[in-house]
């Protein structure tokens, strides 16, 4: 491993380490976000806050360089075929002041320019909604042109890929079924800029 690589490598934590190249091979990525926004649509900013105040012990330098990583991970949405993205985003997340109010409304800016953009489809889960299965943490699944379908999902401090069929099975159903309780993407969108303007 050259040495860049694998001072990129050391920059994510061990349990999350796999999931780069996840990502980088994926056709399409789906999630579910209960409690921060998804990585690969964090604002530099966002990430900041984010990551220094979950990691109060770390050096600046530590934090800078763990900031840096993720933005290197959105690398894949420029790509010449970048993955179609589509997550549930719990509203608590949104409403969630990370940071300061600029911060927050920077972030709920990117969220608004992506979907615009094409490629990346957002729902929000309201505080509003009924019964959802989205209680045991976060989702990811990854679906490949020529490998089967990969999960993961984390807890604090740790996470685990989940490549046995019956078990991605359960976890895409799942997904589907918060997608279900959730809004429409242009109610989803109607939401976040409510919440930007509550913001100012």
């Amino acid at each position: 491993m050259r040495l860049h690589e694998l001072i990129r490598h050391n920059a994510y934590p061990a349990w999350f380490s796999p999931v780069v190249p996840l990502e980088r091979k994926a056709t399409r990525i789906h999630g579910w976000s209960p409690l921060a926004l998804p990585g690969l649509l964090q604002t530099e900013g966002y990430a900041h806050e984010l990551i220094r105040v979950s990691r109060p012990q770390d050096s600046d330098a530590r934090v800078e360089e763990l900031v840096t990583a993720r933005m290197e991970r959105q690398a894949i949405l420029a790509s010449d075929s970048p993955p179609f993205l589509w997550y549930v985003l719990d509203e608590g997340a949104l409403r969630r002041l990370v940071g300061t109010a600029d911060i927050m409304d920077a972030q709920l800016e990117r969220l608004l320019a992506a979907t615009s953009a094409g490629g990346v489809v957002i729902q929000v889960l309201a505080f509003t909604a009924g019964d959802q299965p989205g209680t045991d943490g976060p989702i990811s699944v990854y679906e490949f042109a020529d490998a089967p379908t990969t999960c993961y999902t984390e807890c604090f401090r740790g996470g685990r890929l989940v490549e046995d069929g019956n078990e991605v099975t359960d976890m895409v159903t799942t997904l589907t079924m918060i997608r279900a309780a959730a809004l429409s993407p242009r109610a989803s969108r109607d939401l976040i800029r409510q919440i930007r303007r509550e913001l100012t």
